[in-house]
Formats: structure tokens, C-alpha cells, sequence
């Protein structure tokens, strides 16, 4: 989509800027640190020229990301970060572009709230005071800010400081259905996780430039051609990712269950020894072939997908539950404890014990926005689960 913006509009006259939060952590720093890469090489290839710090990267580590970008076109800034070049000579407190003969300046600045859990022994200065400086001390005829703030907090540091023509709120997600400013500044939010894409144009007017917008375009992967380059990255990736996860799985081990733990899980063959009916009609659902889809992808041994196509991962307060494909292959799948909880209690005195109810939260857990778009709850409902 960008690249389709850049070739209308030129790319001289073209500015392209991320928000930030791009990363997560999974606690596993190998893991991590090659993903940050493959992000950042993306970034790079479609052409970013900005990109506000958010709260993620700080967690993560700032001073790694911007060693990073050092061989890059991106360039990575926070305005309220003190002596920002100590933390890493590759950050920026702004970045100004000649576009189309115009100056354009972009800076972002963070909230200090929000950077409370991170490790990073990093001090911030007052967003205000960091907006009016750069406002006053670099010239330019546009000036765009990104605000890493709640919307309230965003606001209040907006009114204090006059002369910004964009902004955009990191942590505001979706699209804004009617135009907002903010003390003249035209708002534009952070698009729904990547779900949309967001320009402005900067028109004359009154003697300078003015920004008309946001225009907000739906991404899809129907309509919209993918990157042959982002893409050839992505699936090295994978394929390293999925040689990465293999090889920890191998290195698991089979442990018992502590032995103050009563119910354990015990799988859907134990089920079927009385719900022979439900098992049969369950075995014809999508949930019976779960991990079908992820040996597709080539992310069978990925435990951040695997939870929510097998039965009882990581349930540290049950035993019994889904630990690898080579140590617990009877718990693939979706089965009837993923939904129901545990059952060795239930099976060994159904008539005093019972199954736990499935209800709405539970289907949610695992069918979010992200993972499964159209899910429709009431819909499974009405048409059975199983």
C-alpha cells in the first residue's frame, strides 16, 4: 500500500512514518532479537522513514534496536529522552525532510507513565518542554508529532503547545470517523494494529501548507499486492523460526504431576468411553484437525500459536496437559478439555463431579480479533460446536 501511495505522490514528496510498539517480548532473548531484525529489515525495505519510539521498544531494549538500524534508511526518535544520543548514537530526538520544497519535522514523545516496567535506566524530560524546544529551535514550514500517551494525556500536552499541523496518537487504536483537531492540529490515530493505512496531503493555504486528511484506506490482502522482498524475509523467518522451536521441543522432558495436583487431564480417548456420541460428532469439527493449520504454516513447534490448537498447554495448575508432539501426541488438537477443563476428577466420579461449562470467554480466548476475524460467537452457537 505504500509503495502504491509513494509512486502517486513521488517519493520526494513522500514521507512514511511508524508508530512504533512493534515488538513484544516472548522472554526467550535469541527468539527476540532475530525477530527485532526481520522487523527493522522490513521496515527498512518499504520504505519508513520514521519511527516514534513506543513503550515496546524501550522494554525491549533501546540501545539494541538502534544498533540495528545503524546500516538503515530508518530512522528511530523520542524527543523526551535525555541526552538521547548516550542512550544510542543511532536515536533522534527529530528528523526533518526537504520534501517538495518543503521542510517537514516529525518528532515523537512518550509518556513517562508508561515506561514504569522497564529495566532501561533511561530519564525523561516533559514531553511539553521537549515539543516547544524543537517547535522553536529547528525550522520548518510542517510539523508532525507522534504522542505515546493515553488520549487524555495527549490532549492535555497538545493545548500547551501551538504551531503542530499533525498528530498522530500511538496508543489511540482504529480510525477516527470524523475529522479531529487538537489546538489546530489535525488528529490522526494508529490504524488497528496495521489493519489500515492512514495519509494526509498538505495542500496551500494562506501562504503555506496546510494538511488535509486523514485518508484512511482498509488493508486487504484480496486487493492489495504483497512485497516480494518483505515477504522473501518473512518466510526466511519462518523456516528459521520453525528449526529454532523443533529443536527446543526435542530437549523437553516428560514430568510428573506434582503430587498435591488431583485432576489431570486425561484426553479424548477417556472421554469417549462415555461420551461416545458427542466425541464421534466432535471429530468432524475443525477443532478435531486444529493442528492441521499449523503444520501447514510450518509452526507446529511454535508455543506462541500452539496453546489454542491442542488441548491443556501450559496449564502449570493441572497435569496431564499438551507438553510437545513427540512427548504428548494424544493431546493435539482441540479436544473436549481445552473447552471443558481437565477431566480426570470427572472420570473417576462422574456422578459427583462435573465437567465445567463452556461459555462465551472461553471460544474468546483463543478466536480474537487478530486470530479470527470473523468468528461469531452466537453464530457457533445456533449452528453447535459439536
Amino acid at each position: 500500500m505504500t509503495d502504491r501511495l509513494i509512486a502517486e505522490a513521488g517519493r520526494e514528496n513522500t514521507i512514511v512514518i511508524n508508530t512504533g510498539d512493534n515488538l513484544f517480548q516472548t522472554g526467550e532473548l535469541e527468539l527476540e532479537h532475530k525477530k527485532a531484525e526481520v522487523i527493522f529489515k522490513a521496515l527498512d525495505r518499504i520504505g519508513i522513514d520514521f519511527v516514534g519510539l513506543g513503550e515496546q521498544e524501550f522494554i525491549f531494549g533501546v540501545p539494541l534496536i538502534g544498533n540495528l538500524t545503524k546500516n538503515s534508511q530508518v530512522h528511530l526518535g523520542c524527543a523526551n529522552v535525555k541526552d538521547i544520543r548516550r542512550v544510542s548514537p543511532y536515536l533522534v530526538p527529530y528528523l526533518r525532510l526537504d520534501k517538495g520544497m518543503k521542510q517537514v519535522l516529525i518528532s515523537s514523545v512518550i509518556d513517562p507513565q508508561v515506561l514504569k516496567s522497564t529495566h532501561e535506566k533511561i530519564a525523561f524530560t516533559d514531553p511539553v518542554t521537549a515539543l516547544k524546544r524543537i517547535k522553536k529551535t529547528i525550522s520548518h514550514d510542517i510539523f508532525i508529532v507522534i504522542c505515546h500517551a493515553d488520549a487524555v494525556s495527549a490532549e492535555k500536552w497538545l493545548t500547551q503547545v501551538s504551531g503542530i499541523d499533525l498528530v498522530i496518537l500511538a496508543r489511540q487504536p482504529g480510525v477516527s470517523e470524523k475529522k479531529l483537531e487538537i489546538n489546530g492540529a489535525i488528529v490522526a490515530f494508529n490504524n488497528d494494529r496495521g489493519q489500515f493505512v492512514s495519509h494526509v496531503d498538505l495542500v496551500p493555504k494562506d501562504g503555506r501548507y496546510a494538511v488535509s486528511g486523514p485518508h484512511n484506506t482498509g488493508l486487504q490482502a484480496k486487493t492489495i499486492a504483497e512485497d516480494r522482498s518483505v515477504a522473501k524475509l518473512i518466510e526466511e523467518y519462518e523456516v528459521w523460526s520453525r528449526e529454532y522451536h523443533y529443536a527446543k521441543s526435542k530437549n523437553q522432558h516428560l514430568a510428573k504431576a506434582p503430587p498435591d495436583i488431583e485432576n489431570i487431564y486425561v484426553g479424548k480417548d477417556r472421554c469417549m468411553e462415555c461420551h461416545e456420541e458427542t466425541v464421534v460428532s466432535w471429530a468432524k469439527t475443525a477443532h478435531a484437525r486444529a493442528l492441521d493449520s499449523l503444520i501447514r504454516k510450518g509452526k507446529e513447534y511454535d508455543p506462541q500459536c500452539l496453546p489454542c490448537h491442542v488441548t491443556g498447554m501450559n496449564d502449570k495448575s493441572h497435569g496431564g496437559g499438551f507438553i510437545s508432539l513427540n512427548l504428548t501426541p494424544h493431546m493435539v488438537n482441540v479436544q473436549c478439555e481445552q473447552c471443558h477443563g481437565p477431566g480426570g476428577l470427572h472420570a473417576q466420579d462422574p456422578e459427583n463431579v462435573s465437567a465445567r461449562l463452556s461459555g462465551k470467554q472461553t471460544c474468546l480466548s483463543c478466536h480474537t480479533k487478530d486470530t479470527d476475524p470473523g468468528f461469531s460467537y452466537q453464530k457457533k452457537q445456533n449452528t453447535g460446536i459439536h
